[in-house]
């Protein structure tokens, strides 16, 4: 990377989410920008209907500028360089994609694969609504294994989602199916827990919240 190059990065990595209760960064989409999760949001006991991303500090004036800024870069032609060059900056292996909104387009979804696959020291989890644009995607490209497209249920106690691999729900009465997210019991951390980003957990259960 270049002096140039490592300018960018340096300013690009602003737009990232520093997570505390994660081991790593994420990065956002605007909640209001949501395809699926916008209709979801609408329906009662969906996961979307008290979306926490379209509420509270997500509604400061400093936070939407933000989040308009995290849109120009996800467009930006140059966009899959400079989040390879990012990653490349961040000393954490685990990257989560989306702590809020979802992808937009199949064209974003084969951005981002794109960006798996130059990052092979990363692991990746892109957890996503997105049923149908994921599969036009996969079509096209295939998720690399260092990376887990985990998809996430519509309905708070549903089942999960038919035809992929690596699936998430969420609980708050029924029975939970698969492994149950620790972070209630951990003050809201993932602690040692790296369930979300490994593949050889089909389903991953969250408590609502």
């Amino acid at each position: 990377m270049n002096a140039e190059d490592l300018k960018q990065a340096r300013e690009d990595k602003k737009l990232l989410s520093n997570v505390s209760k994660m081991p790593g960064y994420s990065i956002s989409r605007d909640a209001w920008l949501c395809d699926v999760g916008s209709r979801l949001a609408e329906i009662e006991g969906s996961t979307c209907a008290n979306c926490y991303a379209r509420k509270g500090m997500y509604r400061m004036p400093n936070v939407r500028r933000k989040m308009a800024e995290r849109e120009a870069f996800f467009n930006a032609p140059d966009f899959v360089p400079r989040m390879v060059n990012v990653l490349n900056i961040v000393r954490s292996e685990w990257f989560r994609w989306f702590d809020s909104g979802d992808v937009a387009d199949v064209g974003m979804a084969l951005n981002i694969i794109e960006v798996c696959r130059q990052t092979p020291h990363k692991r990746h989890w892109i957890p996503s609504r997105e049923y149908e644009k994921w599969t036009r995607a996969e079509q096209i490209d295939i998720v690399p294994d260092n990376a887990v497209l985990r998809m996430s249920a519509h309905m708070v106690n549903g089942t999960a989602s038919k035809g992929f691999a690596n699936t998430s729900t969420v609980h708050n009465a029924k029975k939970p199916d698969g492994h149950i997210c620790p972070a209630p019991m951990q003050g809201g951390k993932c602690g040692d827990c790296r369930a979300c980003w490994s593949r050889d957990v089909g389903n991953v259960s969250y408590h609502e919240h």
